[in-house]
């Protein structure tokens, strides 16, 4: 009985020491020379992109005639995004880039469900060149990216 009540202690005591070292390694450590390193934490993405497409028009929330190359008298170009189970509502930026100039930008909601669609437009009618277009989410950061050329 003794040597079980003992194992239990040591097993607490194991366990308990290793999780306060998690803790204090996941806040603040010390660096050689005294130093105080703050650790940065990494957050789960709220909302994954699952499906970027440029096409010619959306129909019934699905995209259609996907292409690369549209010719200069098409009136609108449409960027459909595909989200993924948003963890909370958030929002996502769309850029179109002609050449080097930002052209246009407009902010987009995505909602909390397992799958969520919307789309943006262009009209682009007669402005020829190599096209770009940028998904950042709502800190900024790059989701994905499109290339598209108007002839």
């Amino acid at each position: 009985m003794r040597k079980s009540a003992l194992f239990f202690c040591m097993s607490s005591l194991f366990i308990s020491v290793i999780a306060s070292a998690q803790q204090t390694a996941s806040t603040n450590t010390t660096v050689p020379g005294g130093a105080a390193k703050v650790s940065a934490s990494i957050e789960a993405p709220i909302v994954t992109l699952t499906r970027m497409e440029i096409c010619s028009a959306v129909n019934d929330r699905k995209p259609v005639n996907i292409e690369t190359h549209f010719p200069a008298n098409q009136d609108k170009v449409y960027c459909f995004l595909e989200f993924g189970g948003a963890s909370k509502e958030t929002s996502v930026e769309v850029v179109w880039t002609l050449g080097q100039q930002e052209v246009g930008r407009v902010t987009l909601p995505v909602r909390r469900f397992p799958l969520f669609r919307t789309w943006a437009n262009k009209t682009i009618f007669g402005m020829k060149g190599d096209w770009k277009v940028e998904v950042l989410d709502d800190k900024g950061a790059l989701l994905k990216t499109a290339a598209f050329t108007v002839q």
